[in-house]
């Protein structure tokens, strides 16, 4: 038969898998193992981490498995003919001639991006809502070096919902602006993380990163600044008055420890947010600022 872990690994990553076994098949999902024996056997229990109790079901012959590929093959097109037409006709009720060249490309790109393993749900959501992946001719070049460099699909998603400037960008000048940010002292998978937080920190300039990193270790120490970044990314673009206000405000007005600050992630908010929220705490009578460090 086959490893209890190697068999966890398939279902934790919902693949659907075919093997033979003997004359017979055994094909299994992310909810059931279906297989071909002689003999009543209820279930098989795996007892690796988080598995489930998988229910025999049924004997599948190599005609009904056939039958069945053609069906999921068969549905799947199905699936990008309905995305490609939704998106076809949504742009053409707009009187938004981006797709000169018809639903060809359109079915191209959904494929490509499928290639990619990004969900059909979340491909037609961000082609109704960021026409620039339509139209800009190297989309496919650069979608597929960022998933080879290590996002994964949900990431890619994150990152063309929120920036989708960045398919101006080429690859080379990608790599070289995430150099920046190493240079400060952060890690490729901390770094990859920030880039999905806020993509548009790409487009800052070296000169500019270090001076921010300057003005910020004025208020906080020098090894609290990157987690501040990596927790608070917007300090980074944020106009400097704006940080130092939130800073006099947390600081005297609330009582705040630069600590309590990188690790509630409160400058990820505007000043006003910080204030509504904190007086509807105080009078709520939930906040209290700390005696040792209270501003009279």
């Amino acid at each position: 038969m086959f490893h209890c872990k190697f068999l966890h690994a398939v279902m934790k990553n919902r693949a659907f898998l075919v093997f033979r076994y003997g004359a017979n098949y055994m094909t299994m999902s992310s909810r059931s193992v279906h297989y071909c024996i002689r003999g009543s056997i209820k279930c098989w229990d795996f007892h690796e981490n988080s598995c489930q109790s998988f229910h025999v079901r049924h004997c599948v012959s190599e005609a009904a498995l056939t039958n069945m590929k053609e069906r999921v093959t068969t549905n799947y097109e199905i699936q990008i003919e309905e995305t490609t037409d939704k998106i076809y006709e949504y742009y053409r009720s707009c009187n938004i001639m981006i797709v000169s060249s018809g639903k060809e490309r359109i079915k191209d790109y959904v494929q490509h991006l499928i290639n990619l393993k990004l969900k059909i749900k979340d491909i037609e959501q961000l082609m109704l809502t960021s026409p620039k992946i339509l139209i800009t001719e190297d989309m496919c070049t650069l979608t597929k070096q960022l998933r080879e460099y290590g996002f994964s699909p949900k990431q890619l998603v994150h990152i063309l919902s929120k920036f989708p400037d960045i398919l101006d960008m080429n690859f080379e000048t990608f790599l070289k602006n995430l150099e920046i940010f190493r240079n400060i002292g952060l890690s490729d998978d901390v770094l990859m993380t920030l880039v999905v937080s806020d993509p548009t920190i790409l487009l800052l300039e070296q000169e500019y990163v270090i001076h921010r990193v300057d003005d910020l270790k004025k208020m906080f120490l020098s090894k609290s600044v990157l987690q501040l970044i990596v927790k608070s990314p917007l300090v980074l673009t944020e106009d400097i008055n704006m940080i130092h206000s939130k800073y006099e405000y947390v600081s005297h007005r609330m009582g705040a420890t630069p600590g309590q600050v990188i690790r509630s992630n409160l400058f990820s908010h505007s000043l006003d947010y910080i204030k509504c929220r904190h007086q509807f705490l105080t009078r709520a009578g939930l906040y209290k600022k700390s005696p040792r460090i209270q501003v009279k």
